[in-house]
């Protein structure tokens, strides 16, 4: 069903009419009437508001939160790697031991 539109249905019946709303009454638009040239086109700025911090504040510290993400992520990778490394290290290691023969004594 479209936007402004009502649905009835017959108890009796199993069929459904759709009834379209009642259009908006001129109360409810107090604006419309007025001539665009009367309404203000012009941004100004609210003069003391609740807000606590800048835009700009907030940009900073959402800038400085993805930084420090992504640096913690490297670090956290590159200390996977390093484990990962030094695994790899152990058992090539063990892998030449393995491969040594054995010498009878």
């Amino acid at each position: 069903m479209g936007s402004g539109q009502a649905m009835r249905s017959n108890e009796s019946s199993s069929t459904v009419t759709i009834v379209p709303a009642a259009p908006p009454s001129d109360s409810a638009a107090p604006a419309a009437s007025a001539a665009p040239d009367a309404r203000n086109t012009e941004f100004r700025a609210v003069e003391g508001g609740t807000e606590m911090q800048s835009g700009t504040a907030l940009l900073t510290e959402a800038y400085a939160a993805i930084w420090l993400c992504a640096f913690a992520l490297i670090v956290a990778g590159l200390r996977k790697m390093r484990r990962l490394e030094a695994r790899i290290e152990g058992l090539a290691d063990e892998l030449a031991r393995a491969r040594e023969p054995k010498k009878e004594g």
